[in-house]
């Protein structure tokens, strides 16, 4: 039989046909199988490779995975049967083994990429593979074909940045005021007029010198209470262009006993992972979520009262091109396709605020952060990576000649204020929510000493004296349970290497550099009994809880109460 299936490989080969897929079952296994000539060993190769998917059984026995046959070069990518989980190939294990059960799920787009899942009979994604087609052109006699597994067309059109006319957003809530953003996406000289509930409250002319952003102030509200909010942008000829409805909740006074709750999120857009609209992921409801930045639609399904932004929430010194490849380090695994894109480095302040525009543009972010109410901090990635004030960065790969720092930031900081919910400051502050929790938001970037003195056996600044005065007044006087610091960098986790150690941490058990500051901070809340301070940081791109702790530490100082630390993303 195999070869007649020779003499069909054949024909799809000689005649150019392209985007051929085999959806498979009856083996009682979970499988994806390619068949490739570079490992066809029954010396036939004059073939395309072919994807194969294999799903099953749904209810009824499981085993394998069976053994391969190498003529047409078959090779497993993913396998799941019992011999996968350390039973016996050929175990028969019963339907109750549930993750051995499956079924295939397939999606066409509206531009033709074939996105494949093996679904687990409790609704899990087991394995999924999205897949680009070869386009071919048929307008002259010679076929040209562009992109292959899991590429970019190249035939699909950009996406917009964005669909929305007006931008919004609000920030910086307590228990009386808020702070609410909004942009005019018509890029149009207008008057921006706010609503809330329904009323009037304020309006203001928006212009290129603000790339169109406005920031209002709304005082005097009531605690605990919810409220919407509408802005529109009026042009001059009458036309007005309306947001979506907004909406947040005040925050509690400080006596109030109520609960609350919150999010935290860092580091969007990076390393080239952009905006695509094909990524899927099923969430822990079974529902399946498509397209840009899902996690904010995750987020939203919380309805949490705030959430704390805590940079790298944009990469303004990595670009986000068409396409990029994506490894396990060192074999390609697959191609994520970035549509709309954003190819380039921001050096100008157009560029800066290109960035935050291109992130706002995504849906699912624009919703959240219309019903969310957000307290933003800024890390490295805003302005370039691991920068420090009076860096140059010298012979960069990224930028043309030899670049100063302190340029980038003061273009990244104007645009970083207009596109964000604060008002013409920016700066280490504290917000209380009721009577158990008050949050710290300390400026880990903008006071810090150089990072190669990170290892030197005297004080490198990392907030600095006025700073760490600030946040030990701020913790002592605090009458909440719960004193959490919002530390956009990690306390007890390194980041960078040698020479360029980002963080407090340094890889040397001596207590060096930034930790002499984190030390002066220690002892200061052990010394005053302060209770129940929490670290929620981020920036490392892993998620864990560390423990920093007395009887573990290794530096000479033992004066300290145990402290958690929560890192996401």
């Amino acid at each position: 039989r195999e070869l007649e299936l020779q003499e069909l490989l054949a024909f799809i080969n000689d005649n150019g046909i392209e985007n051929v897929v085999s959806l498979t079952s009856d083996v009682h296994f979970t499988a994806h199988v390619n068949l490739s000539p570079d490992r066809a060993e029954g010396g036939f190769t004059d073939f395309k490779p072919l994807d194969e998917f294999v799903i099953g059984p749904i209810h009824a026995g499981s085993f394998g995975p069976n053994y391969m046959d190498t003529s047409f070069g078959a090779q497993y990518e993913y396998e799941m049967g019992p011999l996968s989980l350390g039973y016996e190939r050929w175990a028969n294990l019963a339907p109750e083994v549930n993750e051995l059960q499956s079924f295939g799920h397939a999606s066409v787009s509206e531009t033709g990429e074939l996105h494949v899942k093996l679904i687990g009979i409790d609704g899990s994604v087991m394995y999924e593979k999205l897949m680009t087609p070869i386009i071919v052109d048929n307008s002259d006699s010679s076929s040209s074909t562009v992109a292959s597994d899991s590429t970019e067309s190249t035939g699909s059109l950009e996406l917009p940045i964005t669909t929305s006319n007006v931008f919004i957003q609000s920030g910086e809530v307590s228990d009386s005021s808020i702070n609410i953003m909004a942009r005019c996406n018509n890029e149009a000289g207008s008057t921006m007029k706010l609503w809330l509930d329904g009323a009037e409250m304020d309006s203001t002319d928006v212009n290129a010198n603000t790339d169109f952003t406005h920031t209002f102030l709304v005082d005097g509200l009531s605690s605990r209470t919810k409220y919407s909010y509408q802005v529109q942008c009026i042009v001059a000829d009458g036309t007005a262009l309306d947001s979506m409805e907004g909406s947040f909740t005040t925050a509690p006074g400080g006596d109030d006993e109520v609960e609350v709750s919150f999010v935290w999120a860092a580091d969007l857009a990076g390393q080239g992972y952009g905006r695509n609209p094909n990524f899927s992921v099923t969430n822990a409801n079974g529902e399946t979520v498509t397209g840009g930045y899902i996690v904010f639609d995750t987020m939203e399904a919380l309805s949490p009262d705030f959430a704390l932004f805590q940079g790298d929430l944009i990469y303004a010194d990595g670009a986000i091109p068409a396409a990029i490849n994506y490894t396990n380090g060192t074999e390609v695994l697959g191609t994520w396709v970035n549509n709309p894109s954003k190819d380039f480095v921001a050096v100008t302040l157009d560029e800066f605020r290109a960035n935050w525009k291109y992130n706002h543009g995504d849906d699912k972010m624009q919703s959240f952060l219309a019903k969310t109410p957000i307290f933003v901090q800024w890390d490295d990635h805003e302005v370039t990576n691991n920068w420090y004030p009076t860096e140059v960065l010298v012979n960069s790969p990224l930028y043309e000649g030899n670049v100063s720092a302190d340029e980038l930031y003061n273009r990244s900081l104007q645009a970083l204020i207009e596109f964000n919910p604060i008002e013409s400051e920016f700066t280490y502050r504290s917000q209380r929510f009721g009577k158990h929790l008050e949050i710290f938001f300390p400026d880990f970037r903008s006071y810090r000493d150089p990072n190669p003195d990170n290892s030197n056996p005297t004080l490198t600044d990392m907030m600095g004296p006025e700073q760490v005065a600030w946040l030990k007044d701020g913790l002592k006087s605090s009458s909440a349970t719960w004193k959490i610091i919002s530390a956009h960098d990690p306390l007890g986790v390194v980041t960078g290497s040698e020479g360029d150690y980002d963080s407090f941490g340094n890889e040397d058990p001596a207590i060096l550099g930034r930790e002499l500051e984190l030390q002066e901070l220690l002892a200061f809340i052990n010394d005053n009994g302060i209770e129940n301070v929490v670290s929620l940081t981020s920036d490392v791109h892993f998620t864990a809880h560390v423990n920093l702790s007395p009887d573990r530490a290794e530096g000479g100082f033992t004066d300290f109460k145990p402290l958690d630390e929560f890192v996401i993303g």
